[in-house]
Parts: C-alpha cells; sequence; structure tokens
C-alpha cells in the first residue's frame, strides 16, 4: 500500500512537471502528506525532502513563464534581421507615371442661384449616460502593471497564509539553539513535514551535511 503511496506521489510530480502552468500544488502536497503517513521518520524525511526539491522546481517553472508571458505582452521585441547580404534582392527607389491613365474630370454647372442649406439649429444632440460610459470603456487603453507588481503576484503564488508563521518559528527556534539536526527540529517543532520542509526552503536556512551523502540524520540546519 505504501510503495503504491509513493508510487502515485511520484507520478503526480512528473506530470506537474509536464505542464507546470496547470499543476494542483495544493493536490500534490496533500498527496505528500498520505504517503508520509506511517512511514518511519527518517524515510518521511527523505520522501519529503525529494518531493520538496521536484515542488519547489514546479513553482520555479510557473513563475518563469509567467513572467515570460508578460514580457511578450509588454515588452514586445521585433526580430532583428540582417539585411546586408539581400541588397541586391531590394528594390532601392521606384517611380512610375500613370498621369497618363487618368481623364481629367468634367466641370460640374451648378445653378446660379443655388440657395445655401437651411440651419435647422445646433447639431448637437443628448447622448444617454450609459452610452456614453460604454464608449469610454471601449476607448479606455488598457495600462499595463508594472513589473513589481507581476513578481509579488508570483511570490503570493508561493506563499500561504502559514508559510510566514512557519518560517519565523523555524527562525525563532534556531536563534535560541545556534542550529539543530533536522530530524531534532522536526521532533521539536509542532508542524508537519510538509509545512518543514516548505518553511526551510522558502526561508533560505542553511542545511548542511554533517555525515554520509543522503544521510537524513546528518542534515544540520542554521540560520
Amino acid at each position: 500500500m505504501m510503495q503504491q503511496l509513493e508510487l502515485n506521489l511520484w507520478g503526480s510530480l512528473e506530470a506537474a512537471a509536464q505542464v507546470p502552468q496547470t499543476a494542483d500544488l495544493r493536490s500534490l502536497c496533500q498527496v505528500l502528506e498520505r504517503t508520509l503517513e506511517g512511514q518511519a521518520l527518517t524515510d518521511q524525511l527523505a520522501i519529503a525532502g525529494n518531493a520538496m526539491v521536484q515542488l519547489s522546481e514546479v513553482y520555479a517553472d510557473r513563475a518563469a513563464g509567467m513572467i515570460e508571458a508578460w514580457e511578450r505582452r509588454y515588452q514586445p521585441q521585433e526580430p532583428v534581421i540582417d539585411l546586408d547580404d539581400c541588397a541586391d534582392l531590394l528594390v532601392q527607389s521606384l517611380s512610375l507615371d500613370v498621369s497618363d491613365l487618368f481623364e481629367a474630370p468634367e466641370p460640374v454647372a451648378y445653378p446660379v442661384n443655388r440657395k445655401g442649406a437651411e440651419r435647422t439649429g445646433s447639431i448637437v444632440g443628448e447622448v444617454a449616460k450609459a452610452d456614453l460610459l460604454d464608449w469610454i470603456e471601449e476607448t479606455c487603453v488598457e495600462i499595463p502593471p508594472d513589473r513589481a507588481t507581476v513578481e509579488q503576484g508570483i511570490l503570493n503564488l508561493a506563499h500561504d497564509e502559514n508559510v510566514q508563521e512557519t518560517i519565523a518559528a523555524i527562525a525563532a527556534y534556531l536563534a535560541e539553539k545556534g542550529g539543530s539536526y533536522l530530524i531534532k527540529l522536526r521532533e521539536e517543532l509542532p508542524m508537519n513535514l510538509v509545512d518543514l520542509w516548505l518553511g526551510l526552503l522558502l526561508g533560505n536556512f542553511i542545511l548542511m551535511q554533517r555525515s554520509r551523502f543522503y544521510d537524513v540524520e546528518g542534515i544540520w540546519v542554521k540560520v
């Protein structure tokens, strides 16, 4: 059962990496939590660490795609073409006299006692307020958001309401202890493993390997 849950987790993460713009990241976190249930602590840390790395890559790919789409829309760049090698293929100037192809217009005879047009009043009329508002909305030019607004929106995608609280709790504990092994930190702080890894990754904490590579028990965390 646990092996099947783990296979489902890696399959979901691989699918999310293929289409990061439409991936449901919250559902992926829920799949991760179900996979970690009943696992040994060392296995939980290893699985969660690998999954958090892949989730971070999905976040990064989604953010890069949003920035690229913004730049294509609001900072378009036309292709630059070197025409030096194509000079012989281009016509530098061209003139053509077609005056002989047109006949002079025949004069139009107007009556001598022609009356001027009668003025019936002002051409200004009333316009309904709703019609005027519709016309203003149609003629308004869209003002593109500045880059800072777009980047802040991308950051808000990665930070939910609890991430800042998690980062603050980790920072306070490490400031008091001067550092801690990852397993000890997991045991001391009242939070699930997914939130702990998100706080460590997004809080710019320093993680050091003090024992063999891939040995979860030897990971040291400090501010």
